[in-house]
């Protein structure tokens, strides 16, 4: 009718579209093409960020397609948590249940793929918003990732997230807690407990080394491995500090925590070396002595 020469006109102008960037532009290299079909249009034009991969990031056409905005209780996680919705079920084998924490629970899991065997910390999204925890859920991965390659502590080997849960992917340590050591054999000798010592003291430097401060070691927090080495674990409660800065927030476990923490003062990286004299004298004596 009226306005049919300027349905015309639109129709005429959308018969081109261009395939290249503001480089292309720039470079006087720009080439236009006709109008595609409709369905390859709509396949172009349309995408959700489950389809964004590191793949489209290399790829004219795929990197131009409108990405929907990432909800806010995935975009929270990111970058430390990729998203990945595949099922878990599809990958990997759930074998056992290792450890329940406030958060999760830890899984023994293989890979059905190569049949390997790791650990599944499995976190529910929910109870970390609601309590505030989502920086010291994203500071635990980052620190984990930078920290792993050391041989008394334990490596995380990938880190993603589904809608309702993170997940963070660890080597399997087979030979159980310190703690059972000291369940089994009872006290141990001072020529174990040096060798044990001397473990976690090389793993406790690097780590403040790195300006990084634990707070949280003990006998549950130290596995062993298949040749009997110990293994720092759990890094939930870790924390980027360097040796002249300090902190007050109270964390832990009460046994083992350092006076300062108890009275909420402020203090930094030596309270880790406070929690290893208690973890010392318990494998000593198979009793928790915190007051000396």
């Amino acid at each position: 009718m009226g306005n049919s020469n300027a349905k015309e006109n639109y129709h005429n102008y959308q018969q081109y579209d261009s395939q290249y960037s503001l480089s292309n532009l720039l470079s006087g290299s720009c080439v236009t093409t006709t109008q595609v079909s409709n369905e390859e249009q709509r396949s172009l034009s349309r995408a959700s960020h489950r389809s964004w991969t590191n793949g489209n990031l290399h790829n004219i056409y795929a990197s131009s397609k409108t990405v929907w905005p990432v909800p806010r209780f995935q975009s929270i996680f990111l970058p430390e948590f990729s998203i990945k919705e595949i099922p878990m079920k599809t990958g990997y084998t759930f074998l056992d249940i290792i450890a329940k924490g406030t958060y999760g629970k830890v899984y023994k899991v293989q890979k059905q793929e190569t049949g390997q065997v790791f650990a599944l910390k499995v976190i529910n999204k929910a109870k970390i918003i609601a309590e505030n925890c989502v920086k010291q859920a994203k500071e635990e991965v980052a620190i984990q990732r930078m920290v792993g390659h050391h041989p008394f502590i334990v490596n995380s080997i990938h880190r993603w997230q589904s809608r309702k849960t993170l997940y963070i992917l660890m080597d399997y340590i087979s030979g159980g807690e310190l703690l059972s050591l000291v369940e089994e054999f009872g006290c141990l000798s001072e020529e174990v407990v040096r060798i044990y010592v001397a473990e976690i003291a090389l793993a406790i430097d690097f780590l403040h080394n790195a300006g990084v401060v634990h707070r949280d070691l003990k006998t549950t927090n130290v596995l062993l491995d298949e040749d009997g080495h110990a293994v720092i674990i759990d890094f939930g409660f870790a924390k980027w500090l360097q040796r002249t800065e300090r902190t007050n927030t109270l964390c832990g476990t009460p046994l083992y925590m350092a006076p300062e923490i108890l009275r909420k003062e402020y203090y930094g990286q030596e309270v880790d070396w406070w929690s290893l004299g208690v973890l010392t004298c318990f494998l000593l004596t198979n009793e928790v002595r915190n007051k000396f």
